[in-house]
């Protein structure tokens, strides 16, 4: 394999939400964006609704009991690419989606690819964050949810780094990712760093950074719960 080495692979999985596929496909236009560098893709074979309904259906004629409210046996993944090549990319996400329908049964329904986010630095220079959301049906020939351990999820990190063609992330690394609205103050961050100290930062210096931003989302997590019980039990006390 010939690896990209500025962009480490990453994938991560999750549940859908309800506004998943708005976002995916742009139905829904976040504030964020900013000018494409490249033609958004999207290739949907079914609506996530659509299909969530044959899974329940298969599940109920094979089970002979209804799914579980909190199953969750339709996922996506956040892919990184490594630029915004769209022919080379797309060709490599089927190679991975194909790879992984025949190793573990999952399958890829919808494949989108987002080359307009990112964000414009103070000297008006676009740096985008070129990735792809790919939803899966995760489960088996009965409906049921498929089950992957740690090893799994780990040896798909390996195969996604080999169908991209890409430098495989650190094993046993803490998950660093951010969401949106954290990784363009990450970005931002970044560049006032590098223009002040007037060095490219490494990639410890990135991480110790990502690592603050999660720090200050769980520390605002705990303490939204806290106020959060402490109302409750205020609620309570005046009944």
């Amino acid at each position: 394999y010939k690896f990209n080495f500025m962009v480490k692979s990453f994938i991560k999985f999750k549940p859908v939400t309800a506004s998943s596929e708005a976002h995916n496909t742009r139905e829904f236009s976040p504030k964020y964006l900013i000018e494409n560098s490249a033609a958004n893709i999207h290739i949907v074979d079914s609506k996530i609704a659509d299909r969530f309904e044959q899974i329940q259906k298969n599940y109920l004629e094979n089970v002979k009991q209804k799914m579980q409210a909190k199953a969750t046996p339709i996922r996506e993944a956040v892919i990184l690419l490594p630029d915004n090549d769209n022919d080379t990319n797309l060709e490599r996400l089927f190679s991975l989606n194909d790879a992984l329908k025949e190793k573990y049964g999952i399958d890829a329904f919808q494949t989108h690819i987002h080359n307009d986010e990112g964000h414009v630095d103070e000297n008006g220079i676009k740096k985008y964050n070129y990735h792809a959301h790919v939803v899966y049906d995760w489960t088996d020939s009965k409906g049921r949810n498929l089950k992957l351990n740690k090893e799994d999820m780990s040896d798909i990190q390996t195969l996604t780094a080999e169908c991209l063609s890409m430098q495989r992330g650190e094993k046993g690394s803490k998950n660093l990712s951010l969401n949106h609205r954290e990784y363009r103050g990450f970005m931002h961050l970044k560049d006032q760093l590098e223009k002040s100290l007037k060095i490219e930062l490494d990639e410890k210096m990135q991480k110790d950074i990502r690592q603050a931003i999660k720090n200050e989302r769980t520390t605002k997590t705990q303490e939204n719960e806290r106020n959060k019980n402490i109302g409750t039990n205020q609620g309570r006390t005046r009944k």
